[in-house]
């Protein structure tokens, strides 16, 4: 058996992401469950070196910061909104940390690295579909707290078990 056999698939760019990202969104056949608890999320479908989840958002729902995974196997990701409206919230690094706003609407897709610490909320008055995909598949999120003093880790979110 060849060695190469064994090594997990490549991450993928995240020019690759972004467009495996906007084409799922648009050929996307599933249809999303909204629940009133918390934002719906199923992975819809894995290749190789990435996966993808479709999430369902009522207005208010969103995540905490997090990030893709952390320090053994972070993963980059790309996120389109296939329906409504969300908002990305990514910190600004540096010495008075902040956060960075922005709108996205249906049609518009965002990129992440692989250590960026970002959230996202429904901040409008209508439901919002959005298709994540994650490369490499996503094992786990990290949630921070943010104040003035700068990140500071909260918990660990595994996939499959808390979401």
């Amino acid at each position: 058996m060849s060695s190469s056999l064994l090594l997990p698939p490549a991450s993928l760019t995240t020019e690759r992401l972004e467009a495996l990202a906007a084409f799922y969104a648009a050929n996307l056949t599933l249809r999303p469950r909204f629940t009133k608890g918390s934002r719906w999320a199923r992975r819809v479908l894995s290749g190789p070196g990435h996966e993808a989840w479709l999430l369902a958002w009522l207005p208010g729902q969103g995540t905490d910061l997090h990030d893709h995974g952390g320090v053994d196997r972070p993963a980059a990701a790309a996120v389109a909104v296939v329906s409504g409206e969300l908002t990305e919230f990514t910190v600004r690094p540096g010495d008075f940390p902040g956060l960075q706003r922005q709108r996205l609407g249906a049609g518009e897709v965002s990129v992440v690295d692989d250590r960026t610490v970002h959230g996202m909320r429904n901040l409008s008055d209508a439901p919002a579909v959005s298709l994540h995909v994650y490369s490499p598949g996503l094992e786990a999120m990290r949630t921070y707290l943010l104040d003035e003093t700068g990140l500071a880790p909260s918990k660990i979110l595994r996939a499959g078990a808390d979401w």
